[in-house]
């Protein structure tokens, strides 16, 4: 008899435990119906860490709720109930997920808050990298939209540009942040490899390695760089420089001519042997490049602007010997007055047809001089 009442109690007793706890997932629920998010916190907290609920699906979602009101409230005292509510609603919306994978039961209410809460997290990886400071944050923040990336159901943190590759270079932009070199090598071979389209891992990777005054794997990025980014003026201008550094200009321009006789249509090599002339003083050369590689890609922007400014430059360096003649020198005032103007003349349809690809402020502040100086008031006021 005896034994039997013990049996009883004891079955009594866990059944107790677990209804104790299943009621603190409804005291979350209820709580946060009625805005306490401090109890609504702490019962979710209590929850998350149960052996009897820390299973159960249905919890996390509801743990996720809590956080997600806690995060998104416009208050700042609510907002911090909890600095880190960001996160812990992703990582609740991700357990969820997780624990009712193949049964489904509760995707269709978590698939669009687990995204609200990856996009919430994105931002608060900024905070963590770019204000605090606090790059073990940031890096759990990282950790947790990969895991969440499986359940990305209908692209709403890809729209958000939550993806892998993402996820990938936002570590290596990180860890050049920190700086932690060799993590930034490691995300930024794992970038490459991946062909992932963004030119500043080659230039940054450059800048790195010619810190470390290793030349070879500086021109070994920007060989890798010229592959997917094959007119990006960074990569050709350093490796130009490099070359400049080694005393191998000629080594360079000879390279150069005999790639532009086997082809004489890409523009780029025009626009490298350009300013490797242009580098070496040899400006008159440089001009020739630059208009070729115009006349086979009229709407190169880069080149556009290089030549608008050789010309405004040109016109400034006229004016500047012009400014140091004695005034007895009336012939060749009149000689450099001409020059002056037959050079920003020349200067305007390139850069004209920059502005025109790309209104940048630069673009738009040279017009807006040149027309001013060949005292065009009702043409510059337009760049004004």
């Amino acid at each position: 008899m005896k034994i039997k009442k013990l049996i009883a109690l004891a079955f009594t007793a866990t059944i107790t435990g677990i209804n104790a706890q299943n009621i603190q997932v409804q005291n979350m629920i209820n709580y946060l119906r009625n805005k306490e998010y401090v109890k609504a916190k702490e019962s979710a907290d209590a929850a998350a860490v149960h052996d009897d609920t820390k299973g159960s699906a249905k919890m996390w979602m509801n743990r996720g709720l809590v956080y997600k009101a806690i995060y998104s409230d416009t208050s700042q005292k609510v907002r911090d109930v909890d600095q880190e509510a960001e996160e812990k609603a992703l990582d609740a919306f991700v357990n969820c997920l997780s624990l009712d994978k193949g049964k489904d039961i509760y995707k269709d209410d978590v698939k669009g808050p687990v995204v609200l809460a990856a996009a919430a997290t994105k931002r608060k990886v900024d905070y963590y990298v770019y204000r605090v400071k606090n790059y073990d944050a940031a890096l759990k923040c990282y950790d947790l939209l990969e895991k969440a990336l499986p359940f990305d159901f209908e692209q709403g943190m890809k729209r958000q540009n939550i993806t892998k590759e993402k996820i990938i270079f936002g570590k290596f932009e990180m860890y050049k942040q920190i700086p932690n070199k060799e993590k930034t090598i490691e995300f930024a071979n794992k970038l490459i490899e991946m062909k992932y389209r963004e030119p500043r891992i080659y230039t940054d990777m450059t800048k790195l390695s010619l810190r470390d005054k290793d030349t070879a794997a500086a021109l070994g990025f920007i060989e890798k760089g010229k592959l997917l980014f094959e007119d990006n003026m960074e990569l050709l201008g350093t490796e130009i420089d490099i070359y400049l550094a080694r005393k191998k200009t000629n080594e360079l321009r000879d390279k150069l001519k005999a790639a532009i006789e086997i082809a004489p249509d890409n523009e780029v090599l025009h626009v490298v042997l350009g300013q490797v002339y242009e580098k070496t003083n040899d400006n008159e050369n440089a001009e020739k490049e630059y208009l070729k590689a115009l006349e086979i890609k009229p709407d190169y922007e880069a080149v556009n602007f290089k030549l608008g400014a050789y010309y405004f430059n040109k016109a400034n360096e006229f004016n500047k010997k012009l400014n140091d003649l004695p005034p007895s020198e009336k012939a060749k005032a009149k000689e450099y007055e001409e020059s002056i103007k037959d050079n920003f003349k020349k200067a305007i349809p390139f850069l004209e047809k920059a502005f025109e690809i790309n209104p940048d402020k630069a673009y738009k502040q040279r017009l807006f001089q040149v027309y001013s100086r060949l005292g065009e008031a009702e043409k510059a006021a337009k760049y004004k």
